[in-house]
């Protein structure tokens, strides 16, 4: 698998989602508040197109390595995404490598390897020669291999060390790779030790994404009501405050908190407002990872 299948179809060419039962009653034609990865309901904030526009930059100008990094849930694989989304596959292979806490450099290879569609060798210098050898195939076919590694911070010393290794193969003319480390703030912390002095070098961009501030909260929640369908004037204006205080600005809370909040609503036949976003709050996992 060179990209998981729902990055391929463009946005226009995938239908949304039927709408959940609840939504329906809401006037919404879907829920604006599903707690999973979907571009189509990304909505570009300043920092974010910024964010965007340097990692495409980052890849159409062949550097090796970029950072994109944040706190959890404020949207980095969503951007990751939809960069990778408007990549044109005639230049670009873009893979995206699964990673878990403490992977190791042997297991990282592998992982590529699998979404490059070829079988891990043993010895782990083997593997990188099995990396080198495919990315060159691609060169020679005019593409580029793109990496993309979610969750970079989980990986351990000797993988963050390997990235330095894949981030040298090159051919006289350019390098033969990018790779895209998505992380929390965590790893850039780790890169700051004397001990990845070289790797940090490599890093070209490094790029922070922030929590939304009270404004961007409501222009977020606004836009994903009305990409679903629904009316702005679902959630009074007072509510925003409220929200912004308890969900730090973080997307991902944002939704858990509104999700459980319609939910409570559509309960009690009452309209959604601060009362019911309170009572959301105190609901075990609304606030939760």
């Amino acid at each position: 698998m060179l990209l998981p299948h729902n990055l391929n179809p463009r946005p226009s060419e995938t239908p949304m989602p039927l709408s959940a039962p609840w939504a329906a009653q809401f006037g919404l034609q879907k829920n604006p508040f599903k707690d999973t990865i979907d571009p189509r309901l990304f909505f570009l904030t300043k920092q974010h197109e910024e964010a965007a526009v340097k990692v495409k930059i980052g890849i159409e100008d062949q550097h090796a390595l970029i950072l994109l990094d944040g706190l959890s849930g404020t949207g980095k694989t969503l951007a990751a995404q939809v960069v990778l989304r408007s990549l044109d596959r005639d230049s670009f292979v873009p893979i995206f490598a699964s990673v878990f806490p403490f992977m190791g450099k042997g297991a990282l290879l592998g992982a590529i390897l699998t979404e490059i569609e070829v079988a891990p060798a043993r010895l782990t210098h083997d593997r990188l020669a099995q990396i080198q050898e495919r990315a060159l195939c691609y060169r020679h076919d005019g593409r580029r291999l793109v990496i993309v590694i979610d969750e970079a911070h989980f990986l351990s010393s000797d993988a963050l060390h390997s990235l330095r290794t894949l981030s040298n193969l090159e051919t006289e003319h350019e390098k033969l790779i990018t790779v895209l480390l998505v992380a929390e703030p965590g790893l850039a912390r780790r890169l700051a030790a004397p001990s990845y002095a070289s790797l940090r070098s490599r890093i070209t961009f490094a790029i922070h994404l922030m929590p939304l501030d009270q404004q961007g909260v409501e222009q977020y929640v606004k836009y994903r009501l009305l990409k679903c369908g629904g009316d702005t004037s679902l959630l009074p204006a007072e509510v925003y405050p409220l929200l912004h205080s308890l969900s730090g600005g973080i997307p991902r809370t944002i939704n858990r908190l509104l999700y459980v909040s319609f939910i409570e609503a559509m309960s009690a036949g009452l309209p959604v407002g601060a009362s019911t976003i309170q009572a959301a709050a105190g609901k075990r996992g609304a606030l939760g990872g």
